[in-house]
């Protein structure tokens, strides 16, 4: 009897890790896989901006732009996402290479293409000011 109970207990125990498992895995970590497209290096070589390609399942693609301090550590986190600050998400590339342009040490400009400039996650970070730009807009 007491065999039973115990076997039982143990069965249901291991159904239980793995259900909290998967529930872990579905909606607590990143369903994306991030792929760095280009980066762009300020001036000091202080920060750097990247973009990453960000795939995340059902066709679902886009552009992901994030900052950082290149002296720190570039581990990305928890969830897989890339390191560093997110600034931008659905970011439509003008020109690869032509689209982040650091004015200065202070001004990244984001050039987009598009009838609506990409929504910026922030503003400004670590004292870089973070703005938009249509590509086809006088610099």
């Amino acid at each position: 009897m007491l065999r039973r109970f115990l076997i039982g207990a143990v069965i249901c125990a291991a159904i239980g890790v793995l259900g909290v498992g998967w529930i872990a895995t579905a909606f607590l970590f990143s369903p994306c896989q991030y792929d760095l497209t280009h980066e762009r290096v300020s001036p000091s070589e202080r920060y750097v901006a990247e973009v990453y390609g960000a795939t995340c399942g059902m066709g679902s693609y886009r552009s992901v732009v994030t900052l950082r301090d290149r002296s720190a550590l570039a581990l990305q986190s928890v969830d897989g996402a890339p390191a560093g600050t997110v600034v931008a998400n659905d970011f439509t590339l003008s020109d690869r290479g032509a689209d982040l342009v650091w004015e200065g040490e202070s001004k990244l400009v984001l050039r987009y293409v598009g009838a609506r400039p990409p929504v910026l996650d922030r503003s400004e970070w670590g004292g870089v000011r973070i703005e938009t730009q249509h590509a086809e807009s006088p610099r």
